[in-house]
């Protein structure tokens, strides 16, 4: 199946984002492309984005209801709105090779080989698909980053490869957004990329239960700025699998339904690695292969 969050208006979704418990939001299944409403019993989603166990595999037996009309007429908000963690990782060796090198190594640290890393970030600034995304004001170097992320289903602490495996949700397409002035400077005090990451990321345009997504190997991961493509990339190049990163992530710690772990930028997918960044004004789109488009224009803050 494939879900959506939608909203009636701009407005209203525009509004529901900046809220710390958003609202007026319909959760929505898309056959083809039309959304239809779908009706969710109060024992799988409460107050409209907390999640029950299996609620992700439960909602795949549920019929459609009416039609709503096209995608491309609902406004979307992002699929997982105020998960309660949101974890990004760094598990493709090419992104992390040239991502050193442009900071004067001309290796990777043994740890990388041995660990899948990850970091912290925003889980209340998750924009959907045709939302602007605003910049710190005074960034000079706004990026785009290309992933895919997983969605995890099942409440789980101290995973096992196969109890993650079964944890996993769906999955959907995350643009982890990256103000690489801010960033270059705090990471030089050793305490991660933020703040040069939770301004804002961006998650959708659905989230695809892991029915419909199978092998992900072949899987295409594309960006285009100004329809202009930058990035061409497959997931299958990944060095951690999701059910690796989870099982590193939930050592000692719960991760819960809804929670949203990033894979990390696939090789050749930000403008740090190509040498270009992103001017206001631009439309970053990602392409997925089984997932569809993301697609936000950049701005800087007033």
């Amino acid at each position: 199946m494939r879900l959506c969050y939608f909203f009636n208006s701009e407005r209203d979704r525009d509004e529901a984002a900046m809220r710390r418990v958003p609202r007026g939001g319909k959760l929505g299944a898309v056959v083809g492309d039309v959304v239809h409403e779908l009706a969710v019993p109060a024992e799988l989603l409460r107050d409209g984005f907390e999640w029950a166990d299996g609620a992700f595999d439960a909602l795949t037996k549920l019929k459609p209801g009416p039609a709503v009309g096209p995608l491309d007429s609902v406004w979307l908000g992002a699929p997982m709105i105020r998960p309660s963690q949101y974890l990004d990782f760094y598990a493709f060796e090419q992104h992390v090779k040239t991502a050193r090198k442009l900071r004067g190594f001309d290796f990777v640290d043994p740890a990388w080989y041995e660990v899948p890393a990850y970091y912290n970030s925003n889980a209340t600034t998750l924009y959907g698909h045709k939302q602007t995304v605003r910049f710190p004001a005074d960034e000079d170097k706004m990026d785009y980053e290309c992933e895919m992320a997983c969605v995890i289903g099942r409440t789980i602490r101290n995973a096992t490869e196969a109890t993650a495996r079964e944890a996993i949700g769906g999955y959907t397409i995350l643009n982890d957004l990256s103000s690489r002035s801010r960033q270059r400077k705090v990471m030089t005090i050793g305490m991660g990329p933020a703040p040069g990451k939770d301004f804002g990321s961006s998650i959708g345009p659905v989230l695809v239960t892991k029915d419909e997504m199978g092998d992900l190997a072949d899987v295409g991961m594309r960006a285009f700025v100004n329809g202009e493509q930058w990035t061409n990339g497959r997931f299958g190049t990944i060095h951690y699998s999701f059910e690796q990163m989870i099982v590193f992530a939930s050592r000692s710690r719960t991760l819960f339904p809804g929670d949203v772990l990033g894979s990390g930028t696939v090789g050749g997918g930000c403008g740090l690695e190509l040498g270009k960044f992103l001017k206001p004004g631009d439309v970053v789109r990602m392409e997925i292969d089984r997932i569809g488009v993301l697609e936000n224009r950049v701005e800087r803050d007033s």
